[in-house]
């Protein structure tokens, strides 16, 4: 009888200490994501991700390439939608007449220096 209460405590205390690795490791992987989510972006990543949208900017962008932007932003939204920029003014497709001229201006993050809206005025 000894030795079968001997065996469950052993039992339990490796059990116990299985449960609390898995509950460290979990922990320190929450800890990661949310550096990683958090932390500035590199110089280089900056380039590339204002690259992106780069091309769409303007103060005569047709109306193809303004519509290009709207379907390049709800894919990237889809992807993840904190690495999309805002849109704001004439945003859906509908709307955007490809015989006609738009203004298309960025804002820029001030702390990181990423295109975080932009705005597309009425066409002309």
């Amino acid at each position: 009888m000894e030795n079968a209460t001997k065996a469950l405590i052993i039992a339990a205390s490796i059990l116990i200490a299985i449960v609390l690795i898995t509950l460290g490791v979990f922990v320190l992987g929450q800890g990661t994501t949310m550096v990683k989510e958090n932390s500035d972006m590199t110089a280089e990543q900056v380039t590339a991700y204002n690259a992106k949208w780069e091309p769409f900017l303007g103060t005569k962008v047709s109306g193809s390439k303004v519509k290009q932007l709207i379907r390049t932003q709800n894919q990237a939204i889809k992807i993840d939608a904190s690495k999309a920029p805002t849109l704001e003014g004439t945003t859906t497709e509908g709307d955007i007449n490809t015989v006609k001229t738009y203004s298309v201006t960025p804002e820029y993050d001030d702390k990181s220096g990423v295109i975080s809206k932009i705005t597309i005025g009425d066409g002309e």
